[in-house]
């Protein structure tokens, strides 16, 4: 009989520490939303013995939030493999069919709330080109990742696993719950970041330390003394920069002295090597070459169009 798991799995089977088969409680309280398009599995339940999970993962965008248990899981080949417990968020996209499994200890108690969301949904939704932009960098056919669940993705997760609206009302809420859970989990593959972008007290030190670089971009800024000014280690600040900003800090520390050697050569009368100079380059080929890529012609030409 066709059940719900089919939208997501090729195959799927649950078994104990002796590799027999048990009672799938997981799949039971699994049920389609539509739309958007998508499994919500709800589990508040005791698990009376170790189980261990396998099956192949279809294309899609996989998230769980977990409130209360612990356990691992992700692909069988143990590259993006996490442990989790107490109010984490496991995502996970898959872009080809996956084999992966999860195990969990006999004993504890699970509070969670799983939503999936298969490809066809996903593209439905118009977020086919953000899901696929999530691979722009690696060949993996998985990106995964276990995050802290922030207050807001908790309160998401509580309230689905037990509704406080019943009816259509209910239905409703439910879906705009599940859809705001698919993009906040986008955000945060793609950036790797918090599952909420930095705010108040993080984004004002971010933008003051966008402010120095603006101020003086010739400084030979590194990134360890920017993570420093903003509080952070160099990986979060790069990860929020680019959240805030929509580009690396190095990347935009770049452009903007690119930006001043063009108005050198083409206002100040400078040379190409006086230019690079001022971009904070030390090899005016590797200033030049630098300079073509972004404006798309050599720096000679724009001294030329005095």
């Amino acid at each position: 009989m066709t059940h719900v798991y089919d939208r997501i799995f090729e195959n799927y089977r649950v078994l104990d520490a002796q590799d027999q088969p048990v009672e799938d409680t997981y799949s039971k309280l699994a049920f389609w939303l539509e739309p958007p398009g998508c499994v919500v599995q709800r589990s508040d339940f005791s698990l009376p013995v170790d189980v261990h999970s396998d099956g192949i993962v279809k294309p899609g965008l996989f998230l769980s939030i977990v409130l209360e248990g612990s356990g691992r899981g992700g692909t069988s080949d143990g590259v993006d493999r996490h442990s989790y417990s107490d109010n984490q968020m496991l995502a996970m996209a898959v872009r080809e069919p996956t084999l992966c499994n999860g195990d969990a200890p006999g004993g504890s108690h699970m509070r969670a709330v799983g939503v999936a969301f298969p490809l066809p949904s996903i593209q439905r939704l118009g977020l086919e080109s953000e899901f696929t932009e999530l691979f722009r960098t690696t060949e993996r056919p998985v990106l995964s990742m276990t995050l802290p669940a922030t207050p807001r993705v908790q309160a998401l997760a509580a309230e689905m696993l037990s509704p406080t609206i019943e009816g259509q009302a209910g239905q409703l809420l439910i879906k705009a719950q599940a859809t705001e859970l698919l993009a906040r989990s986008l955000f945060a593959l793609r950036h790797r970041a918090d599952i909420d972008p930095p705010s108040g007290n993080k984004r004002a030190r971010l933008q003051s330390v966008k402010e120095l670089m603006d101020a003086d971009p010739s400084y030979p800024w590194s990134i360890a003394e920017l993570a420093r000014r903003a509080g952070s280690s160099r990986r979060t600040f790069n990860i929020q920069f680019r959240a805030v900003y929509g580009v690396s800090a190095n990347d935009y520390l770049r452009n903007k002295r690119l930006g001043l050697a063009r108005e050198a050569l083409v206002h100040q009368n400078l040379s190409v090597t006086e230019a690079a100079y001022v971009a904070g380059y030390s090899n005016p080929a590797n200033f030049a070459t630098a300079f073509r890529k972004y404006f798309g012609a050599a720096p000679s030409a724009f001294r030329a169009q005095r």
